[in-house]
């Protein structure tokens, strides 16, 4: 959808993302003032935000598709038009986080206090990101964007109308799941979830700036990770995977990663459980040559049964020999739920197309993306929990003496 000013010809995707990031600012501005920063904090922040985050979004963007520029319309020179659009997500979530690093110095403020404000209201921003997608077709053609399988009309889709759209083929008229309407649905339900938890009754005492932030990317990371599966656009492929499944995944796994040095510091686990850490890459690198080869070397394609012997020997190494060695059950055996997750994932997004039951198949997915978010989660409140027992633990000595 497209108007015109003047001279100027303007699009309405472009109008309702920079409204929505308005409203983002505002809603930061807010959140802000109840966390005491400093003044003119968000508005550094918000200045900053906006370049920042629309060149990573167009690097990022560039980087993924950079064969389209130099091999398929060969004019490498066009990753410069930015108003022809292309963008990331992803890359634009990180000049966000880029943006707060920045006015955090600048300002002197934690870094992780303003992450926290900033991250708070995201929903707000991705829910209307996401509604501007419906405004990227053109006339009497469908959406370009957020467009998931077509699906045979029947009583689900009478039921449901507003998660279909019309896509005719000819004399046929079959439905296509509108999916940009259910990420903004669950962005708006990731935004109540978030104001939650910023304004929850527990003391800020009982968890450390960036907690927040990191459960509200958790959340958004494993649920993209099914969302983007739903879609059937060519936005950012890798093979089978998209670049932003890549990308969601790794927050609740960098999330898991910050909270469990943090438990096994408290809990005084030896060093052995560093070693769970450093062989979570190797069982990556085994779990994607099982996908796709890496070269005529490192292929595991048509030798699955060796990968997954050699994932099965990784995971009683890390409950069985890391627990005698030191190593703590909760945290090995948290990693351990992850990994498996995530591999679920995998495996479903591998099969997905050729499968004959694609609700069984998405339900295990969104079993595995829940599982995926309750790793970090679970132990972010075990670490609350601790806290506050050694706070009484303090009050009542106190009192005694």
């Amino acid at each position: 959808m497209t108007f015109t000013l003047g001279s100027l010809t303007g699009y309405g995707y472009g109008l309702v993302v920079g409204g929505s990031y308005l409203l983002y600012l505002l809603l930061t501005g807010v959140l802000g003032y109840r966390r005491r920063l400093p003044a003119g904090t968000v508005r550094v922040f918000g200045l900053l935000g906006l370049p920042l985050g629309l060149v990573l979004a167009r690097l990022v963007y560039c980087a993924v598709e950079y064969a389209y520029f130099t091999d398929t319309i060969s004019q490498p020179s066009r990753m410069l038009s930015f108003w022809d659009g292309g963008y990331s997500l992803m890359g634009a979530l990180c000049g966000l986080v880029l943006a707060a690093l920045i006015a955090a110095r600048l300002m002197r403020v934690r870094f992780g206090t303003l992450l926290d404000v900033a991250a708070a209201p995201l929903g707000a921003l991705l829910c209307g990101v996401r509604l501007a997608e419906g405004l990227t077709g053109t006339a009497g053609q469908l959406i370009q964007l957020g467009v998931g399988r077509q699906v045979e009309p029947g009583s689900f889709t009478q039921a449901l109308p507003w998660l279909f759209l019309d896509d005719s083929m000819g004399t046929l008229t079959l439905k296509r799941l509108a999916v940009y309407r259910v990420e903004a649905a669950v962005a708006l339900v990731l935004l109540v979830l978030s104001l939650w938890l910023f304004f929850g009754r527990h003391p800020r005492r009982k968890q450390r700036p960036g907690d927040v932030a990191m459960i509200v990317f958790s959340l958004f990371g494993a649920s993209q990770v099914l969302l983007e599966s739903l879609r059937d656009d060519s936005h950012m492929l890798l093979g089978f995977i998209r670049t932003q499944q890549v990308a969601a995944v790794l927050m609740p796994l960098l999330a898991l990663a910050v909270f469990g040095a943090r438990y096994a510091h408290i809990r005084q686990a030896r060093k052995t459980a560093v070693a769970a850490w450093l062989l979570l890459p190797v069982a990556a690198l085994v779990g994607w040559m099982m996908v796709s080869p890496l070269n005529h070397v490192l292929d595991l394609t048509n030798r699955r049964a060796l990968g997954t012997g050699i994932l099965a020997a990784i995971a009683v190494y890390e409950v069985f020999f890391l627990r005698l060695r030191g190593a703590d059950r909760r945290l090995t055996l948290t990693w351990l739920v992850a990994l498996l997750a995530l591999a679920g994932c995998v495996a479903v997004e591998f099969s997905i197309d050729g499968s004959s039951n694609v609700l069984r198949d998405y339900l295990a997915m969104a079993l595995c993306c829940a599982a995926l978010f309750l790793a970090p989660f679970t132990l972010w409140r075990a670490l609350r929990k601790r806290i506050y027992r050694e706070e009484s633990l303090s009050v009542h000595i106190a009192d005694a003496r």
